[in-house]
């Protein structure tokens, strides 16, 4: 009697895909290769642009610096210039029977001279408008972080209204450097 493993036959040995198989992948992973390339190029040429150039007296090349296409345009490029508006505002408020008082110090940040040039001009109205605006504030809600950029972002806006009703370019933000309640 034949044992069980003798009849059956042998399957045959699995081929690789040989020569034509290896081919066809590498030339897949090369096509593949190349597309990521040339599309990563547009994308870096999208991203970064090539500076211009352009041909100047005795044969030498220099970039072009590229033009300012409206006024402020460019401003986020800008470094911050920062003007404090000295000296510190004093404001007294109350507090059920208890008088107390606020002292803040503030700056102003522009990119642009002009607006730092508007606020100068434009500092006892300024003031005047921030004092106002400072007077008769809750005690509770004034010490909390929420009341503190509250009032920031009033003061940002009255200075705001003071510089575009003088004419001036307005100011990007407004600092408190010294926050001070007794």
């Amino acid at each position: 009697m034949a044992d069980a493993g003798d009849s059956a036959p042998t399957p045959p040995p699995k081929k690789s895909g040989g020569f034509a198989g290896k081919l066809i992948n590498g030339l897949g992973i090369f096509v593949l290769t190349l597309a990521a390339v040339v599309a990563g190029g547009y994308l870096n040429a999208d991203l970064h642009p090539p500076p211009s150039f352009k041909l100047g007296p005795g044969g030498s090349i220099t970039p072009v610096e590229p033009a300012a296409t409206a006024a402020g345009a460019n401003d986020a490029g800008k470094p911050a210039i920062y003007y404090a508006l000295d000296p510190p505002l004093v404001v007294n408020f109350e507090d059920g029977d208890t008088v107390r008082f606020l002292q803040v110090s503030m700056e102003v940040m522009a990119r642009d001279q002009k607006a730092i040039d508007g606020v100068k001009k434009n500092a006892p109205l300024i003031r005047n408008n921030l004092l106002l605006l400072m007077g008769n504030r809750d005690f509770k809600t004034l010490m909390t972080l929420a009341g503190k950029e509250q009032l920031r972002k009033q003061a940002l806006a009255a200075i705001q209204a003071v510089q575009k009703q003088e004419g001036s370019p307005p100011i990007d933000d407004l600092l408190f450097t010294s926050f001070v309640v007794q």
